[in-house]
């Protein structure tokens, strides 16, 4: 089976899990990306192995996005297409283009943040997506949050909705934390931080919508000191070192780290982690905390939050615009969580999530999408959606 993905941009995630897929028997993969090759951020990449990858010249079109070239030929030429979306030019165009051509395609889609499930149920842009999502043939959502807004807000059928199990390089981390005392120590001396205490880390970029002011503002109001440590930078980095200054709050910001093993041994020095953004698709910096060992906060508006935090377990969400509920919950996993118990759950939950997870989720849909599409006198299988 020749497989088409399109997509915007290389991540190092996506380029392991696309190394996992092309491992599948009877399957050439190949992975066409539509923005421009210097839009993706300075990420040190992992080598693609076992698939091809192309880069597609096009044209902006405005604020509506890119229209790449190529797409007639990427459809005629390959047995099912996954486009990486429903609202780009592209993406429309290529699902025009699988239905003129009678090609199966499908949705990779990898979450939206819960605060949107409520409010995207009419108007032009629903009615647009409407004519993409109607028309897959799957769905390769990822959690709990995907399989609520297909199902729920466009009413497709669950049985087609596959889980993504988006993930990280979770082996990885778990043999760098294998190591967590001698990361701890080397970085904590290198920061200037002691042995006892308590690290509060955040990973990402220090944009507005990421909300580290409202866990600057919580930490300042708390009786017991908590170090605020960020993994990353950004354009507010001279904002919150000022309102941190101000609030009598410890804080520590790396910049940005390109290598990926540099940002997961920082994991290590931390004793717990927050992702408290106000939208947020998914978060797979949760997952990297949690592959780390880490109890968790995050905000109840993070897509990864339905499935990856078990309340009181290994960790908590928050309303991020709640800072005295932010206060209260940070004290509250320094203070009664167990330690053991939380890390235990965060493992399990990193073996689940993983790109041998993801890989198995997807031979079932290409199973599907086979007996369906490709060989029509068998009868097909129904999909049965695996809820974590």
């Amino acid at each position: 089976m020749k497989i088409a993905f399109v997509t915007n941009l290389r991540a190092p995630y996506r380029t392991l899990q696309w190394n996992e897929f092309a491992r599948i028997p009877n399957v050439q993969v190949t992975v066409y990306y539509t923005d421009r090759p210097g839009e993706n951020r300075a990420w040190k990449m992992t080598a693609a192995e076992g698939y091809d990858e192309i880069d597609l010249p096009g044209t902006q079109l405005g604020k509506a996005g890119r229209m790449n070239a190529g797409l007639h030929h990427i459809v005629s030429t390959h047995d099912l297409i996954v486009i990486g979306g429903y609202e780009k030019p592209a993406y429309i165009a290529l699902s025009l283009l699988c239905r003129l051509y009678r090609k199966p395609y499908i949705l990779l889609y990898d979450g939206i943040s819960t605060s949107r499930l409520q409010n995207e149920h009419e108007g032009y842009k629903h009615k647009l997506k409407s004519l993409v999502i109607d028309h897959a043939a799957a769905v390769f959502g990822n959690g709990e949050v995907s399989r609520r807004y297909f199902a729920e807000v466009f009413g497709y059928p669950e049985a087609r909705i596959y889980n993504q199990y988006l993930s990280v390089d979770g082996r990885t981390i778990q043999e760098i934390a294998r190591h967590r005392g001698y990361h701890r120590e080397k970085l904590r001396n290198n920061y200037g931080l002691k042995p006892e205490e308590q690290v509060l880390v955040y990973s990402g970029r220090l944009i507005a919508i990421k909300n580290m002011a409202t866990v600057i503002e919580a930490v300042g109001t708390m009786t017991n000191p908590v170090t605020v440590f960020v993994i990353g930078g950004g354009e507010q980095e001279e904002e919150l070192q000022h309102q941190a200054r101000m609030a009598g709050v410890k804080l520590i910001i790396t910049g940005f780290l390109s290598r990926q093993e540099d940002v997961f041994e920082h994991y290590m020095l931390g004793d717990a982690f927050i992702l408290p953004s106000l939208i947020e698709p998914w978060g797979l910096v949760v997952n990297e905390a949690l592959a780390s060992g880490l109890p968790v906060i995050v905000s109840e508006r993070c897509g990864c939050s339905l499935d990856l935090v078990k309340e009181g377990v290994n960790g908590y969400t928050v309303d991020p615009n709640d800072s005295g509920q932010i206060a209260s919950v940070i004290e509250k996993v320094f203070t009664d969580l167990d330690r053991k118990e939380a890390a235990g759950e965060a493992w399990r939950l990193t073996e689940q999530w993983s790109f041998e997870g993801s890989r198995a989720s997807f031979t079932e849909l290409l199973d599907y999408v086979q007996k369906t599409y490709l060989t029509p006198s068998q009868t097909p299988r129904r999909a049965v959606w695996k809820k974590p």
